[in-house]
């Protein structure tokens, strides 16, 4: 069983670590170029692969945060990906993934708080994580089923993959830093909550931005 879980690790970290290059090269290249889409693409099945091997290593070695985290990353993926479809855009199944997440969210809002209460600092990140997660899914329930304009689709396409992308970071900085932190130091709290802190006002001044304009370019002439 030992050797499954370090198996598993590795492939998660070697997942991890593509993903956040396709990331870096998807936001460089222009949206709808061939190399935009291969980046686009490798981004998309390296997530599901974090995915598929965080969760049952958080269950072989109990890990809640991994388990939690794992399933809001790959979450923002799909459903990045696909906004960045059009021909998957309207999709005629039910919305179960995003009614999925919406309570996933919920679990982890509330998780993170029972933390707090009895002295986890460290559940503050699920608050935070949580609540995004809710604000995502909700948002996404709301507008299923709608056609909307190309700005509107583009800007939730580059939100859900850039919320995906922080928690790519975050599991980097989490790898490297925390390690070599106390077991109790409030910094730990921090390394946690830097990305989302720093990256999510630049999606929300990206996205907005985008439906202004129609144009995906962040820095326009």
């Amino acid at each position: 069983m030992e050797t499954l879980t370090r198996f598993l690790l590795i492939l998660h970290v070697a997942a991890g670590s593509l993903a956040l290059l396709a990331a870096v090269f998807a936001i460089s290249f222009r949206k709808g170029a061939k190399k935009h889409n291969l980046a686009g693409k490798t981004y998309f099945w390296s997530m599901m692969t974090v995915a598929a091997t965080a969760i049952p290593v958080s269950i072989l070695r109990p890990n809640l945060m991994l388990f939690f985290v794992a399933l809001f990353s790959s979450y923002m993926a799909y459903a990045g990906w696909r906004f960045g479809r059009k021909s998957r855009y309207i999709m005629n199944r039910k919305p179960y993934v995003e009614w999925a997440m919406l309570f996933v969210g919920i679990a982890m809002v509330v998780s993170g708080f029972i933390q707090v209460s009895t002295g986890t600092p460290m559940g503050w990140v699920l608050v935070a994580f949580g609540s995004i997660g809710l604000q995502f899914s909700v948002q996404d329930l709301r507008g299923w089923g709608k056609t909307e304009d190309f700005g509107t689709r583009i800007a939730n396409h580059l939100s859900h993959m850039l919320g995906g992308t922080i928690a790519t970071v975050t599991a980097v900085l989490v790898q490297q830093v925390v390690p070599r932190l106390d077991p109790n130091s409030p910094f730990k709290v921090v390394v946690w909550l830097a990305p989302t802190v720093i990256i999510t006002p630049l999606i929300i001044i990206w996205t907005r931005k985008v439906k202004a304009t129609q144009k995906v370019r962040l820095f326009l002439k």
